[in-house]
């Protein structure tokens, strides 16, 4: 998918959000050249959602494990500083002018991702908001004396996702997908569970239970979740049809025992397809946000953890 770029900032008026989407390194299919587990699973994989507090007079603080602060940059310094390095692989920055003290300072996040980004701003104190999208890069121009909450999300292809996990592939036992509680065998939970993993037996791996059902996708690219809702009924089975864990380029749509939809795919082992017990059989899972199953939460910073001027 090609990257979104502007050579000069754009100035918005605001009377509601406004909306800036990044086009990153986020792939909507893959070719059958191109089609690895590993690559089916980055795709699936949502980048979680953020909100980042900006305050008059403070610079807003990093978020452990999302966004990792750069630094605190003038206009000067930061064209250096831009010139000087680039956007990791991997990786976008956010960047979020504000007034400090009378002066123009930029504050640089790193996110750990190349996705397909949203970048909100709401507020409405706001009067106008400029940004500009460059290369991985996000800059949003905060007005002085405003406060702001400037909000990330993956874009998604509209489907929002409500939440993620893994079903270990050492399970030996149940898992809940709308809860992602384990139980073990002959346990009042199991009852509840969508998928069990035997380890020793004719019937190693994971396998829907308890009314939940899987579809095999017949591709090609990754399904969405009208893609999966719109599945023939003869398709959905107890069973993930053709199961391999962790070799195949395959996807299964998947329908929990509560009737949420969602994705699931092999988790890729390690190289030379060696791994851990947790990993050899392992399946990695969505469930997209659905009536009875909202949207995941974005991780706030409150407005009091912001950093000193």
């Amino acid at each position: 998918m090609p990257r979104h770029t502007a050579s000069a900032p754009v100035s918005v008026s605001v009377s509601a959000a406004v909306t800036c989407v990044l086009i990153g390194g986020l792939i909507s299919g893959c070719d059958e050249n191109d089609c690895t587990p590993k690559t089916i699973a980055g795709v699936y994989e949502a980048y979680s959602p953020i909100v980042l507090a900006v305050l008059p007079e403070a610079a807003p603080k990093s978020i452990p494990g999302l966004a990792v602060s750069l630094g605190l940059f003038a206009a000067d310094a930061l064209a250096r500083y831009l010139i000087e390095h680039a956007v990791p692989e991997d990786k976008t920055w956010l960047l979020i002018e504000q007034t400090l003290q009378g002066q123009r300072r930029t504050s640089v996040f790193e996110l750990g991702t190349d996705h397909e980004l949203k970048v909100s701003v709401n507020g409405a104190q706001l009067k106008h908001v400029d940004l500009y999208v460059k290369e991985r890069q996000i800059k949003v121009i905060i007005p002085r004396g405003t406060a702001a909450e400037v909000t990330v999300t993956d874009a998604g292809n509209g489907d929002e996702i409500a939440l993620r996990g893994t079903v270990p592939g050492d399970l030996d036992g149940f898992l809940d997908l709308d809860t992602g509680r384990a139980s073990p065998d002959n346990s009042p939970e199991s009852r509840a569970a969508d998928v069990q993993v035997e380890t020793f037996g004719f019937n190693v791996g994971p396998k829907p239970v308890n009314g939940a059902t899987a579809a095999l996708f017949p591709g090609p690219g990754r399904p969405t979740l009208h893609a999966c809702m719109s599945m023939p009924a003869k398709s959905w089975t107890s069973e993930f049809q053709d199961w391999q864990g962790g070799t195949q380029d395959r996807s299964w749509c998947v329908r929990t025992n509560a009737g949420h939809y969602g994705l699931a795919v092999p988790k890729q082992p390690g190289a030379f397809r060696i791994g851990s017990a947790a990993d050899l059989n392992a399946l990695s899972y969505l469930l997209w946000a659905q009536p009875g199953l909202p949207a995941a939460a974005a991780t706030p910073v409150p407005g009091g953890q912001t950093n000193a001027c």
